[in-house]
């Protein structure tokens, strides 16, 4: 029997639906509940992108477009932690559907410890992609994400790595998101998203 692409990753999202984080009680969902509004935060950015799929066959990468997605991240950031809500939406027509839904979304918490000495920050993440640590950069231009998959060892990855590169000048956010077994890549996904930030129009925007 074939094994789809993406199966894997498909279990390991089933697996994760019943976990304390995609709980949201008997009806179901992967955002933490709460009540009312979201509470203020320092700043709240919003990002549009599309991520391309790639595979490792016999030592080189291959195109997967069947699995591309249009993205969209919804990232609110507060003194001690920030908090994402990232959207995919996979609209190829070959799409298969082992890799879930068309349409998914995941949660992130990310929370920050002390700058140390070497300037960078530790971090620790809970996320419907299951628990994780990284290190960024002071200024948040750049970290690397770990996150250990809960799967079968006889499945072809083990590990969720994302590095990620701010480039808050350019408006744009690049990550390479790599699905590994041990230090060798099977899977990987790369992203590139473009910022948008709230502001005001001193008139209502028209077509030009």
């Amino acid at each position: 029997m074939k094994t789809s692409l993406f199966s894997f990753p498909l279990a390991v999202l089933t697996l994760l639906a019943g976990s304390t984080v995609a709980c949201g009680g008997p009806v179901g969902g992967v955002l933490p509940t709460r009540e009312g509004p979201p509470a203020p935060s320092e700043l709240t950015l919003v990002w549009v992108g599309y991520g391309e799929a790639e595979r490792l066959d016999e030592g080189a990468w291959k195109r997967v477009p069947a699995f591309d997605y249009e993205l969209t991240v919804e990232q609110r950031r507060y003194a001690d932690h920030w908090e994402s809500v990232k959207h995919m939406r996979r609209r190829h027509p070959q799409y298969d559907g082992s890799a879930g839904p068309r349409e998914q979304t995941l949660y992130f918490r990310v929370d920050l410890g002390a700058v140390e000495p070497s300037g960078e920050v530790p971090v620790r993440i809970v996320s419907t992609l299951g628990s994780g640590a990284g290190r960024a950069d002071r200024t948040f231009r750049s970290s690397r994400l770990v996150f250990r998959a809960d799967v079968s060892s006889f499945a072809p990855f083990d590990t969720y790595r994302i590095d990620q590169r701010y480039a808050y000048d350019e408006g744009k956010l690049e990550e390479l998101v790599s699905l590994d077994k041990g230090a060798v890549p099977w899977v990987r996904n790369h992203e590139v998203a473009t910022l948008f930030a709230s502001h005001t129009f001193a008139e209502p925007p028209t077509r030009r």
